[in-house]
Parts: structure tokens; sequence; C-alpha cells
């Protein structure tokens, strides 16, 4: 009698494990590098119809941004690749974990929690994988992860630093930026896990678009026979991109074939802003006054919306097809919504997060999150000569937007809801708010210790300590 309880125990508990593995439902996200808000052939916002490309050409990835909902707020936590992956990964801003460099040394505190860990203790038949560019000081099993690539950066995808002809004059190979390579492999991993019934966790990150400008030479011959836009114009850029956007129609065909769609989430969006230009564009005159990111201003390296607002979407069971949210997101948000979507839940998430569940969002039922500040914060204490060259932070409450350079004292103010490009500053004419939003951000900085403004120039930089050297506040004299 003892026997046959003992075995009917164990039966009822793979019961109840099987069951459980079957119904947990499945995440991807699929993280492109350096994609800007306004490259794709749909816009982002569907108010401002025109905010798309003028020569890129992008149905699969409009196609997936159709599959759920679009963010026309969607933010990177950063406008530099590596801090804005720690952020997605572990739900904090950079400031808080102690990274806010792309490139060379960091404060970045590494014992943390991640996605798949915390997937894991939900439910641990969950597999879970990483492939492509990770750029996280840390082996990603330390998170988690059962596949990955490990501590991987640029390199892998085609990185020729220092080497100005190599990289932005454009090439072709095979398997540019690894995307043919990486896709298989993402899509064979949704394979092995629906054949095992077994839920997953899968991050595809992509090298493309970051430079060298790389592409499959058939996509280069698509794209030079097609009449080059006003605001895109190079059509090495515009066949890198190709090859990125047919690897994820490939991908969402193996998707559909495998019937994931009922039970499975994915999370699209970019790691920071475009690039402001490309180098060869920087000899036509006036670059930044139309950016890569117009309508938003400038890109990567600056906190300036072109630098941060990116590229957002979830689509999955519940979310409404071709919906959009102008709410305000961020890429920390990611890690505590996968865990509610995961668990129902968000008791159980690690302490000390930044980011807040999207799940009433997307399903519609709420048009707000719920993060422990209703503030967003962004920081970049550094000089950087393909910036605006001075150190700066931002804070968003609603829809007011304050950058702060606190070496040259200065204090910008928007409105974005009406001034998304950030052409009027409106710090003089509405003092007090400058001063509430300016203690928000002094008051978290200082909350999670974070790093100090830089007093020496750096990365390819020379001068003394906070000399003004961008022409960036001259657009700004006189108000």
């Amino acid at each position: 009698m003892n026997n046959f309880f003992f075995r009917a125990c164990i039966l009822l508990g793979a019961f109840i494990q099987a069951h459980h593995s079957f119904s947990s439902p499945n995440f991807i996200v699929i993280l492109v590098d350096d994609y800007g808000w306004s490259s794709l052939s749909t816009s982002m916002d569907k108010r401002q119809p025109e905010a798309k490309s003028d020569y890129y050409k992008t149905p699969n990835m409009n196609a997936l941004i159709e599959m759920g909902m679009r963010f026309s707020n969607g933010y990177a936590a950063s406008p530099v690749c590596a801090p804005s992956r720690y952020s997605l990964q572990f739900g904090k801003t950079p400031a808080r974990i102690g990274i806010t460099r792309g490139l060379g040394p960091n404060n970045a505190e590494h014992d943390q929690v991640g996605i798949p860990q915390l997937l894991k203790r939900i439910d641990p038949s969950y597999r879970t994988a990483h492939l492509g560019k990770w750029h996280i000081d840390a082996d990603p099993s330390q998170y988690g992860y059962d596949l990955h690539d490990g501590v991987t950066k640029n390199k892998p995808g085609g990185f020729a630093l220092g080497n100005h002809k190599r990289q932005w004059e454009g090439y072709a190979e095979k398997d540019p930026k690894r995307i043919e390579s990486l896709t298989d492999r993402a899509t064979n991993f949704m394979r092995e896990s629906s054949l095992q019934k077994r839920p997953f966790f899968l991050q595809l990150s992509h090298y493309a678009v970051h430079s060298d400008i790389v592409f499959n030479a058939t996509s280069f011959e698509n794209t030079s026979r097609r009449p080059i836009g006003v605001l895109h114009l190079n059509s090495g850029y515009a066949a890198m991109i190709k090859d990125l956007d047919d690897s994820i129609g490939v991908f969402l065909e193996s998707f559909e074939s495998l019937g994931l769609s009922d039970n499975t989430y994915i999370f699209f969006t970019s790691d920071n802003g475009g690039m402001p230009v490309l180098p060869q564009q920087v000899n036509l005159g006036t670059p930044y006054v139309r950016g890569l990111n117009t309508p938003l201003l400038r890109g990567k390296w600056d906190l300036t919306e072109g630098g941060i607002r990116v590229p957002f979407a979830v689509t999955g069971p519940g979310v409404m097809k071709n919906s959009q949210s102008d709410t305000p997101v961020v890429s920390y948000d990611v890690l505590p919504t996968i865990f509610e979507l995961a668990s129902g839940s968000v008791r159980g998430l690690p302490e000390g997060l930044d980011g807040g569940s999207l799940r009433d969002l997307i399903e519609g039922r709420s048009k707000v999150v719920e993060r422990p500040s209703e503030y967003l914060v962004f920081h970049y204490p550094h000089y950087n000569r393909v910036g605006m060259n001075e150190p700066h932070s931002s804070i968003r409450g609603g829809n007011m937007k304050l950058i702060r350079f606190p070496v040259s004292k200065r204090e910008l103010l928007f409105d974005l809801s009406n001034d998304p490009g950030e052409r009027n500053n409106l710090a003089v004419k509405q003092k007090d708010l400058v001063d509430e939003l300016d203690s928000e951000l002094t008051k978290y900085l200082l909350s999670v210790d974070a790093e100090r403004p830089e007093e020496v120039f750096n990365w390819h930089t020379t001068g003394k300590s906070g000399e003004i050297r961008t022409r960036f506040f001259q657009r700004y004299e006189g108000e």
C-alpha cells in the first residue's frame, strides 16, 4: 500500500510538472543593434506616417510589429550598446548597475539576477538561449543560459574600429554580420524545444546594423537598383538592413510553422538609437539638421530622442494586433514583464528593479506602467567627440523631458507631445518645471550612487576640463 502510494505521488508530480511545462509561455527577445526609430518602412507612430525611411524596405520587421502592439515612445535605457544590454537583462537602469560607457572600463555590478534565472524559478523545465552579441562582462551561464556564444562583443559581427574605409564604405561577404547563421541556430533552438515540449526563452541579439557595413552581394545589387532617398541614401547600409529584414522573415516563417504563436511572446527592440549620420554625410554641409533619425534629433551617443527612442513592439496571446500605445516604455521593463507573464504576478521579483511590467498595458487594461518611479532617467556622464562631447543626463516625466549638462551648466526642456524633434527649448519659460525635474533627477542619481560626470576628456578626445567642444547648443541660442 505504501509502495503504491509512493508510486502514485511520483506519477502525480510528473503529471503536474508536465502540465506546467506545457502551459508555461515561451519568450523571444529580438534585439537589433544601432537601429533607428525612423529606419523602418513603417512608422513607429501612426500619427506621424511620414516618420519612416524613404529608402530602406523592411516588410518583415513591419509584419512583426503589426502582429502586436507598437510603442511610439519606446526607449533604450542608454544611447550606447553595453549599458542597454545590461539594463534589459537585469531590469535596472545603467546608472544603478554601474555601467554607463559603451567601450572601456566600467563599474558594473555583475552579481545580478537575469531573465533565465527567474523563469527557471517559475518552471525549472525552461530551456534558455542567448545567441549573438552579448556585450556584458560576465559569462551568460552565470545568469542561467543553457546555450550561448560566450562573452561576445562587436568583433564576431565584423567591426574594424580604426579602419575607416573598411568600417564605413561597406563590403560583401557570405553570412554578413552572421545574420543567416544566427537565424538558423535560433530556429533550430525553437524546433528542439517544441519537440521536447519544453517552454523556452530565446534572446536573439543581432550584430546588425552596427558598423562595419557588411552585406550580401545580391542584396547590394537589389538596393543599388532602387532610387535612393533624401533621408536615407547609402546603398550598402540599405543592403545590410535588407539582409536583417530577410532573416527576420525566415525566423517568423519557422515560428509560424512550429505553431508557437498561441503561447509565445516576442519582444522586438534596439539597444540604442541609430547612427546620427554616416561619415559620408558629414561632407554634405549640415548633417545634424537632417540626420538619419529624422524627425528625431541626433542619434547614438546622445540623450536626445534620436539616441534613445527606438523601435519597440510586443506580440503574443492577448496582445491586440496592429495596435499602438503612446505610453513611454523602456528596455528595463522587459524583465518584469516576462516575469509577470510567466508567473501571473509581480510578486517574487528581485528587489531594486527600476522597470515595471507591461502586462496590463499590452492586454489593454491600463495605459500606465507601474514602476518604482514615475520618471524615466537616463545618464551618460562622459565626453565623446562623436556625440555631443559633454557629460549629460536626462529625465522624462509625462511628456516633459529635461536634459542637463553639468559641466557647462546648461539645461534644455522639451514638450515631447508636440516637439519630438526637440527644437524648442522651454527651459527659460518654464523655470519651475526645470527645477522640479532637476531635483528629481538629482535625487535619483544620488540614490543609486551614479557615476559622476567625467572631469577629463576620453576616448579619442583631448582638451581641458569643462571646455565646450560642440556646436550643438547654437540651435537654441536666443531662447
